[in-house]
C-alpha cells in the first residue's frame, strides 16, 4: 500500500535510480490481462521504495533521492496515514515478488497468475507466498488448481455484484495435497481428491 499512488507509482523513471525502483502490478486489469502467466513486465508501471535508511544508497543516487523525497514532501505525501505510521515516511515497504499473484475485488472469479517476471505488487492484489520453495510445475499447477476450483460464492459479495476475496477468505481456499500438484494428473483429479 503506497498511500498516495500519484507520487510513488510512476510510469516511467525519470531520475530515480533503478535500485528504487519495481515494476509492480498496480491495477487488477493488469492480472486479467495476462492469463495463467505475467511473463512480461514491460507494461507495469513502476513503485517507488526508497529505504528507510538512505545511508545504504551510493552518493549520485541518494542524491536524487533526497530530490525526490523533498518533491514528495512539498506535494505532501508524509502527510497522509499510511506515510505518517511507516518508520520512515518516504520508505513504501514492498513486500519481495510472490510467486503467484491474485486479484481479490471483481465481479468474476480471482485470477490467479504465475509472477515470472518477479513483478511487486501494491494492495490491489494479494500475493501468495508458498512456506515452503515450489518448482515452477507445483506453482503452475496450484494457480491452475486455485483458477479452476475458487467460486465466486466463496468471497464476500456486495451490492452491485462486487465480490471481494480478503486475505483470511484467501486462505481458507481448498488447494490440492502437494502430492497431487507434483503429480501429472489433470487439475479436475487433483482437485476432486
Amino acid at each position: 500500500m503506497t498511500g498516495a499512488n500519484a507520487i510513488w507509482v510512476l510510469a516511467q523513471a525519470g531520475a530515480l535510480p533503478d535500485s528504487v525502483l519495481f515494476p509492480s502490478v498496480t491495477k487488477a486489469r493488469e492480472l486479467f490481462a495476462a492469463g495463467p502467466v505475467l511473463a512480461d513486465g514491460k507494461g507495469l508501471k513502476l513503485v517507488v521504495d526508497i529505504p528507510a535508511d538512505l545511508d545504504c544508497l551510493e552518493s549520485d543516487e541518494r542524491k536524487a533521492v533526497e530530490v525526490f523525497i523533498k518533491k514528495a514532501k512539498q506535494a505532501g505525501a508524509d502527510k497522509g496515514y499510511i506515510a505518517s505510521h511507516r518508520r520512515a515516511w518516504w520508505s513504501v515497504g514492498l513486500k519481495g515478488p510472490a510467486p503467484i499473484l491474485a486479484t481479490y475485488m471483481a465481479r468474476q472469479a480471482p485470477a490467479f497468475v504465475i509472477n515470472a517476471v518477479d513483478a511487486r505488487h501494491i494492495n490491489i492484489a494479494h500475493g501468495l507466498y508458498p512456506r515452503q520453495e515450489l518448482d515452477a510445475h507445483v506453482l503452475s499447477r496450484l494457480a491452475a488448481a486455485l483458477r479452476t476450483g475458487v467460486m465466486l460464492s466463496q468471497g464476500r459479495v456486495y451490492a452491485g455484484g462486487l465480490t471481494k476475496f480478503e486475505p483470511k477468505e484467501m486462505e481458507r481456499l481448498m488447494v490440492p495435497d502437494l502430492s497431487m500438484l507434483r503429480s501429472h494428473e489433470p487439475i479436475s483429479t487433483a482437485i476432486d481428491a
